[in-house]
């Protein structure tokens, strides 16, 4: 036995030989007069509170250390319980914001009546400086063809640029190679917008050969024009965040900011 325990036995033993004492010594008192019953009382009261405060913190060491296992057990299921109920809340938002995307296609293809689309889920990126491309899970099988368009419910993604069987690539606007005819909804001024890798990483593009006497103003929305066989005319491609002239003095550029988030898509809309 250690030297704590021997103390705290020998402390425990002192205070019971007093509360003993001094509850003997009232009872003897008992036919006495009131005055030694209540100083017996005075003096056995403070070591009876610590005894009794020493008693009940002993026992819930000890209570402590006999259901030690059912604490821990019943510690485990609580936290796996609200593991759960964690990952069904993260599950439950998931659902939430993926039946939101589906409603906004659905508005997208609603708009697009001219358009024959179908939806498509995103499984794969390739990303760098140049080219922006990503997979979808529709290909030759499900009628889908080399420069059909590919939406998304904030505006033009890109075209088909290379189909297989059951999958399709697709080449973003932001992609160097892609080139599209563009025109501003508002003034009619038109375009042609061409992807640059200086500004594909923050989700843009930019609106080259635009006349000099073009009246577009930063915030304009700017929509494919139509011109070319592969994009259908008014579909929107984003806005306006800033126009410049070119070296040559007899052209603007504006940079368009699309609100596709590219690096985030997970279902689309193809077709022609």
């Amino acid at each position: 036995m250690n030297k704590f325990s021997k103390k705290f036995l020998m402390t425990i033993a002192i205070i019971s030989a007093v509360i003993l004492a001094a509850t003997a010594f009232s009872t003897l008192s008992a036919g006495r007069a009131g005055v030694a019953s209540n100083v017996a009382n005075i003096i056995s009261q403070p070591f009876r509170s610590l005894f009794s405060a020493v008693y009940s913190k002993t026992t819930d060491v000890i209570d402590s250390f006999v259901n030690a296992s059912r604490y821990a057990e019943e510690n485990e299921m609580l936290r796996a319980t609200l593991a759960q109920m964690e990952n069904e809340k993260s599950d439950i938002e998931a659902y939430k914001a993926e039946n939101e995307r589906l409603l906004a296609l659905l508005d997208m293809q609603a708009e697009s009546s001219e358009l024959n689309l179908q939806g498509a889920r995103v499984i794969g990126r390739e990303s760098d400086n140049w080219y922006n491309t990503i997979s979808i899970d529709k290909g030759s099988a499900s009628g889908v063809q080399v420069n059909d368009v590919v939406l998304s419910a904030q505006g033009l993604v890109g075209t088909v640029s290379e189909v297989g069987l059951t999958w399709a690539k697709v080449r973003e606007i932001t992609d160097v190679e892609s080139s599209i005819g563009a025109v501003c909804a508002r003034t009619g001024d038109r375009g042609v917008l061409e992807g640059d890798y200086e500004l594909a990483l923050e989700g843009r593009c930019r609106l080259n050969y635009v006349s000099k006497d073009a009246n577009i103003v930063v915030g304009d929305r700017i929509e494919t024009s139509g011109s070319g066989s592969i994009y259908p005319k008014g579909v929107y491609v984003g806005y306006v965040v800033e126009i410049s002239d070119d070296d040559n003095g007899l052209t603007l550029s504006a940079i368009i900011e699309s609100e596709v988030e590219f690096n985030a898509l997970s279902e689309v809309l193809v077709g022609r």
